[in-house]
């Protein structure tokens, strides 16, 4: 029991350690309601391995797994469009994400809990 509890604290310091440093995070529920309103063009980026990324995936995602070393590959998008980073359990990805930002993007979010999250979230509602 007192491992788990070290344990969460140390997930739930990460998150909050990097949303001090201007990652916002974005939840599973959140991502897909914005996904579904649609009202907005969403950059989703993931830096998973390509192994990673072709076993599961969100669709329309991008996987860029070079910007965990060099954010500068995300050029060429709006940096008033939102950015949404995605790693398999929300631990890499706000490092990219807090780069991105440092290049003026303003609208740029963690997928918190990553694509395990997304796909809890998913069996828990029924739709993955």
């Amino acid at each position: 029991m007192k491992t788990f509890i070290i344990l969460l604290v140390l997930i739930i310091g990460w998150d909050v350690a990097w949303y001090f440093a201007g990652v916002k995070p974005l939840f599973p529920w959140q991502l897909e309601k914005l996904r579904k309103g649609g009202k907005k063009a969403v950059s989703l980026i993931d830096v998973r391995t390509p192994r990673e990324f072709n076993w599961f995936h969100i669709d329309g995602a991008a996987n860029m797994p070079d910007l965990l070393f060099n954010a500068d590959g995300v050029r060429g998008k709006s940096v008033d469009e939102p950015v949404i980073v995605i790693c398999m359990t929300g631990h890499r990805s706000p490092m990219v994400a807090y780069q991105i930002k440092k290049r003026g993007y303003k609208q740029v979010y963690n997928l918190t809990w990553g694509m395990l999250g997304w796909k809890l979230w998913g069996m828990i509602i029924g739709e993955r």
